[in-house]
C-alpha cells in the first residue's frame, strides 16, 4: 500500500519560508507605516510568527530593515542583468535602462527602502551597515548596463555618462512622485530625454 500527498517539507524548506515572510511583512510595513512606526512586534504578527522564530533569523529591527532592504535590491539586481541582456540589441538602449529603473524607483519598494536610508543618514550604525547593500547594487548595474551599452556600440566613457545622467534624473522623479503621482508625465519625459540623447550621441559619433 502506498502513502499519498504532499511531500513532507525539509527543515531547511520551512526556515526559508518563515525567512521570506519575515522580510516580506517588514517592506510591507515599511511602505505602510514607515520605519519609525515599525517594530518587530508588527513585523511577528504580519508575518504569522513567533517573536522566537523571528529572533532566530533577524534578532534586531535593525537587522530586519537592512536584511529587507538587501533583499529588495537583490530581486532589482536579478530583473536588472536580465533587460541589459536583451538591450544590446535594442534600438535605444538607453530608454531600456530608463525602464529598467523606472521599475525600481517609480515602484513601492523604493518607498519602503528611502524609508531606512533617510533614517540611516543619522543613525551611523545603521548606515555602515546599509551602505555596502547600496554600493554593491548600484556598482553591479553600473557595471552591467555599460558593459550592455558599450555592446550596442557607445563608447564606454560615453556609456557612463549617459546612465549616470538617466538614472540621477529617474531618482529626482521618484523623489518627486512620493506626493505628486503623474506617471504619464515622467514617461512622456523619459522618452523624450532617451530620443534626444540617442541623437546626441549619434551627432558626436
Amino acid at each position: 500500500m502506498t502513502t499519498t500527498g504532499k511531500k513532507r517539507r525539509t527543515q531547511a524548506e520551512r526556515s526559508a519560508e518563515t525567512r521570506e515572510k519575515i522580510l516580506q511583512a517588514t517592506i510591507d510595513i515599511l511602505f505602510e507605516r514607515g520605519h519609525a512606526r515599525l517594530t518587530t512586534a508588527l513585523v511577528d504578527e504580519r508575518a504569522g510568527v513567533s517573536s522566537g522564530a523571528r529572533v532566530h533569523h533577524f534578532p534586531s529591527k535593525i537587522d530586519l530593515v537592512v536584511a529587507a532592504t538587501e533583499q529588495t535590491y537583490a530581486r532589482a539586481k536579478d530583473i536588472g542583468r536580465q533587460r541589459a541582456e536583451t538591450a544590446r540589441s535594442s534600438a535605444n538602449p538607453l530608454r531600456e535602462y530608463a525602464s529598467d529603473c523606472a521599475s525600481v524607483y517609480f515602484d513601492w519598494p523604493f518607498v519602503a527602502a528611502l524609508e531606512v536610508v533617510v533614517t540611516a543618514r543619522t543613525d551611523d550604525e545603521l548606515m555602515a551597515r546599509l551602505a555596502p547593500v547600496l554600493d554593491d547594487f548600484h556598482r553591479e548595474m553600473k557595471t552591467t548596463w555599460t558593459r550592455s551599452l558599450v555592446e550596442a556600440g557607445y563608447d564606454a566613457a560615453v556609456a557612463d555618462a549617459e546612465l549616470t545622467l538617466t538614472l540621477n534624473l529617474i531618482r529626482g522623479m521618484a523623489v518627486n512622485r512620493i506626493w505628486q503621482r503623474d506617471d504619464a508625465t515622467y514617461v512622456a519625459i523619459l522618452d523624450r530625454w532617451c530620443v534626444e540623447r540617442a541623437g546626441h550621441i549619434r551627432h558626436r559619433a
